[in-house]
């Protein structure tokens, strides 16, 4: 598929740089790039709190209606 195809990708962040005017950055070697487990990370106790927060607040907003 072309969505697929590291060429088509290539071009198409060469584009998105030059139109938003951001430098171009080469695509990361599959080979080199680390692998991430969803398992491994382990959030700050700031990090659980701010998540907490965040959701307390929607969870108001939809309740009752603040803002």
């Amino acid at each position: 598929m072309l969505i697929e195809s590291p060429g088509f990708n290539n071009w198409v962040r060469k584009i998105h740089a030059r139109i938003n005017r951001i430098p171009y950055q080469e695509f990361p070697d599959a080979s080199r790039v680390k692998e991430f487990d969803v398992h491994d990370f382990k959030p700050t106790a700031w990090q659980k709190a701010n998540a907490f927060r965040r959701i307390w607040l929607e969870e108001m907003k939809q309740s009752f209606k603040f803002w």
